[in-house]
């Protein structure tokens, strides 16, 4: 019913696994990343009335598990529906992959709203040191950074990137890269890491986590924490492969007839068209509009101004609503970013 319902080719790759041709709209809103709190906190924020008692009947929040350490569903204060991740999806109909070699890293990475606080330059070569020259694969926040591209080029990194997040082939992309990998690596438990893990691929969690503008650092300790099967260099692919599978709900994975019937594609409705194209862009321009006014606290109200109204205006754009088209062939390359002058 919302933009974010097909960022990274979710839509496609759940579309594909049902048998259509094409991405439908869905009658909610489909978790679209791993995250270390609740997926209703963080990508479900702006849309406070889907899942509960009183809210739209016919919406519904689809996350990845109801078995992450990250949240207890069982004292959320809204409904939830466990279908696993769309990588998953994916990676059924791809089926397995062979042995894959190197090294891939792909960094932390801020987005238009968080700009990411670092010293890229010292990260690269820390990595070279340990990793050797490797392929970086950079969010494209990053990728559009001449300096940043730089940093790592000149540390003796290959530097590729997936596309935008409203890509449909950046899944397949990614895809093929961590499946191209002998070892995938991050500086922070991240997406990339569990997806590879759960495949089996060996993940490291290594070098400066860096940090985004307003975040708390006490998070990145919290990671390690509850997670530490992901920072011990003693754990086998095996452990980590079990976290992984909880976290992105492997047990959740539905069958193609069953998710036909619980995205309501089994048929066409006009509710999650007006939902994408009218009901949903309306509803979050006003709950940004709203909270961007009422930033409470001083960290908030400072990192929001460091935006700006045009820079602010400029990331709301990108939730807004645009044609789904067909689905993308299931696997592509990485794009490799050029060089600069």
């Amino acid at each position: 019913m919302e933009s974010q319902n097909h960022y990274y080719g979710h839509s496609s790759a759940l579309a594909t696994y049902a048998g259509l041709d094409r991405a439908r709209h869905l009658p909610g809103l489909v978790q679209h990343g791993w995250t270390a709190v609740s997926p209703l906190d963080t990508h479900f924020r702006d849309f406070p009335a889907i899942g509960t008692a009183t809210g739209p009947a016919r919406r519904s929040l689809f996350v990845w598990s109801h078995s992450s350490r990250a949240w207890d569903p069982a004292t959320a204060d809204r409904r939830s529906v466990p279908i696993g991740a769309p990588w998953h999806y994916l990676c059924a109909r791809l089926g397995p992959a062979p042995t894959g070699s190197g090294t891939v890293i792909l960094p932390v990475h801020g987005i238009a709203t968080q700009a990411l606080r670092g010293d890229h330059r010292a990260v690269a070569r820390a990595w070279a040191a340990t990793e050797g020259p490797a392929t970086v694969c950079l969010y494209h926040v990053e990728a559009d950074d001449p300096r940043v591209v730089e940093a790592y080029r000149s540390a003796g990194h290959e530097v590729v990137t997936l596309g935008r997040r409203t890509d449909p082939a950046f899944l397949g992309r990614l895809h093929a890269l961590l499946t191209g990998a002998g070892r995938v690596v991050s500086n922070r438990l991240s997406t990339p890491i569990v997806y590879a893990a759960s495949l089996g691929i060996p993940t490291a969690v290594t070098g400066d986590a860096m940090h985004l503008a307003g975040e708390d650092s006490a998070g990145v300790d919290r990671l390690r924490e509850r997670w530490p099967e992901f920072y011990d260099d003693q754990a086998g692919a095996a452990q980590r492969r079990a976290a992984a599978e909880a976290e992105t709900g492997l047990a959740y994975v539905r069958e193609p007839e069953e998710l036909r019937a619980l995205l309501r594609w089994d048929r066409r409705h006009v509710g999650p068209w007006l939902d994408h194209w009218l009901t949903a862009p309306v509803s979050r321009t006003l709950t940004a509009v709203r909270r961007r006014s009422s930033s409470a606290t001083p960290t908030a109200a400072s990192e929001g101004a460091s935006l700006g109204a045009v820079a602010w205006l400029r990331a709301s754009a990108a939730y807004l609503p645009r044609p789904l088209g067909r689905a993308p062939s299931d696997r592509s390359e990485p794009i490799r970013v050029a060089a600069t002058a």
